[in-house]
């Protein structure tokens, strides 16, 4: 085929497929029900478990326990619960979740300084329609100097009799909170002259306030389809770029494979460079071939993921090895080369080791011990009671992967912050001793800095601390891997106590706060046939977990002080306060 047809050839079959992908994902944005509202356009819902989105990201809705909730703008806020959607008025009535629950928690008007519409997205704004209440606690003799001053409405809120509710007009602030507290400001839903403020405060709060939305996109699969039709015009004119190169490149020098033998010779040079850097620690490399004669063709598969495919192996001395074949790495490989590095610097009991990696071309792999137990998540989530452990393993377990922690923060010469501690990232040998796995995301600086610099947050949903999202909490050091420890403490305490019943119990609110109300009071084990002695190891298990999730790292303890709190006695020990992510943004 001449050039200049196989050009031709080239991007207009680019074109089609990728026109034909779009026409194919066209369809997405269909109307869905979350408890008794139907979401659909300019609404959608999102799926959680294969992250597809057929929307404007301005107009996901999350459906919590079959309740429709509109997210915050703010991290780590909650959002708004929404009572009803009026799609002709482009309207929403919503509830402030997290208003709502502090309301209740404190039984009073009072709270702190509250603006509903940092929370509110860009498409949103609250409808002029509702009523902004300013509210004032005041005393008798404040009252009787304000008789008719004013068009206020007294109101009961908790336990305060004296709430006056300002619904409109002007007035003196100065002297209007002369004997009173601060005024708390918030929109309710209301006729004008306060007709609807007869009722409760809660019963206020409780029936929400309207939105609108604004600058509604075009139709759910228009919206999809015009997004990915301009994906496949700008992915099929990059196409016809790099080919008019190739063809610059095969005409003038007739090398066919040439640009991208070149990349790829580059890239791999770089890797070469970095781990020959570390002399006599890097750990032994492997030609591909020689990884498929341990894998015998790869012919025993023990489990995929994202990131690739782990299969039993064995090495010519006899020993058993588990080697991961990873995809095409994304970040040209970084993520490979800094695991090898991370745990080629390590030696101790609890952390995986690694034999020897793969590094030829795009193949890539890793060699590690082999570990006959799986993970540790198969026997803390499973419903199975052989699967379960017992207290006493848990608790050596729990001590272990600390131990390991331990070391990599400050038992190494580099200090390596692993950012992914989860129970799948602990392997279990034959004995049941715990091995710390998967150093893809550590990061490694020297011993004597507190703090580290990123460019970006990592880790897993879940596990991930909130200063390594959100720095406004703090520095990201060590104790980010000490708040993933406490994490997965917990879910081993709340996994073995009652693995049927804890998915559903913990849905309905705050996993640690569902620990924190079952496990801190005393009646966390009295249906449960357990021993004194077991009884103890729980509740330090819960207690020491408790610490290390507190929300601002300067109130968590280090590894070290895990590991000292486990030698102590619970009499010794001192429950943790309960954490709140309102109270502190």
């Amino acid at each position: 085929m001449a050039p200049s047809c196989w050009l031709f050839w080239a991007w207009w079959v680019s074109l089609m497929l990728a026109v034909g992908a779009a026409e194919e994902h066209a369809e997405g944005c269909s109307a869905m029900s979350c408890g008794n509202l139907t979401i659909s356009h300019p609404f959608w819902l999102s799926d959680w478990q294969t992250g597809r989105s057929c929307g404007s990201p301005d107009f996901q809705i999350t459906c919590l326990n079959n309740t429709p909730v509109l997210p915050s703008s703010i991290p780590f806020s909650v959002g708004f619960m929404i009572m009803d959607i009026s799609y002709e008025e482009e309207s929403l009535r919503v509830v402030d979740i997290c208003k709502q629950k502090l309301l209740q928690a404190s039984n009073s008007c009072q709270g702190t300084g509250w603006n509903t519409s940092d929370k509110l997205g860009i498409p949103f704004k609250i409808d002029p329609i509702n009523l902004n209440l300013v509210m004032y606690n005041c005393t008798a003799a404040a009252m009787a100097r304000r008789d008719g001053e004013l068009d206020q409405t007294r109101m009961r809120c908790g336990n305060e009799s004296q709430v006056f509710v300002r619904t409109e007009g002007s007035y003196d602030e100065t002297r209007a909170i002369e004997g009173c507290d601060t005024p708390v400001v918030v929109p309710v839903l209301g006729g004008a002259n306060g007709q609807a403020i007869t009722r409760d405060y809660e019963q206020l709060i409780g029936g929400g306030f309207l939105l609108k939305w604004q600058r509604a996109p075009v139709s759910g699969s228009k919206w999809a389809f015009t997004k990915i039709m301009l994906i496949a015009l700008t992915s099929a004119g990059a196409t016809l770029l790099f080919t008019c190169i190739y063809f610059l490149i095969w005409h003038k020098k007739g090398k066919r494979q040439w640009f991208l033998k070149k990349t790829s010779t580059n890239n791999e040079k770089n890797y070469e460079a970095m781990i020959v850097s570390y002399g006599s620690l890097a750990p032994k490399r492997y030609m591909y071939s020689k990884v498929m004669k341990i894998t015998s063709s790869r012919s025993d598969q023990l489990g995929r993921g994202g990131y690739g495919v782990v299969y039993k192996g064995r090495l010519h001395d006899g020993r058993l090895v588990a080697v991961k074949f990873l995809h095409d790495c994304k970040g040209n490989g970084d993520e490979f080369v800094n695991e090898v590095m991370s745990i080629g610097r390590t030696s101790h009991v609890n952390i995986v080791s690694l034999f020897g990696f793969c590094l030829e071309g795009s193949k890539r792999a890793l060699i590690y011990e082999y570990m006959s137990n799986g993970s540790l998540d198969k026997y803390i989530y499973s419903g199975n009671p052989k699967e379960i452990l017992g207290w006493e393993r848990l608790y050596a377990i729990a001590i272990g992967i600390a131990r390991g922690l331990e070391y990599l923060h400050h038992g190494c010469n580099a200090r390596i912050v692993h950012f992914d501690i989860k129970p799948q990232n602990i392997l279990l040998d034959k004995d049941f001793t715990p091995k710390i796995a998967d150093f893809g995301l550590a990061k490694l600086c020297h011993a004597n800095e507190s703090k580290l610099s990123m460019t970006g947050p990592r880790g897993t949903i879940g596990f991930i601390a909130p200063e390594v999202h959100y720095r406004t909490f703090g520095v990201v050091s060590t104790k980010s891997d000490v708040y993933s420890y406490g994490m997965m403490l917990l879910e081993m305490v709340g996994g073995r106590k009652n693995v049927n019943s804890m998915a559903e119990n913990s849905s309905k609110q705050y996993f640690p706060d569902w620990i924190y109300d079952h496990f801190a009071e005393d009646d966390g084990f009295q249906a449960c046939d357990v021993t004194s002695e077991i009884e103890e190891m729980a509740k330090k298990m819960t207690f020491i977990g408790l610490w290390c999730i507190q929300i601002l790292p300067i109130y968590r303890p280090t590894i070290a002080k895990v590991l000292e709190m486990f030698e102590r006695s619970l009499d010794e020990m001192v429950m943790p306060p309960k954490q709140n992510f309102c109270e502190l943004l």
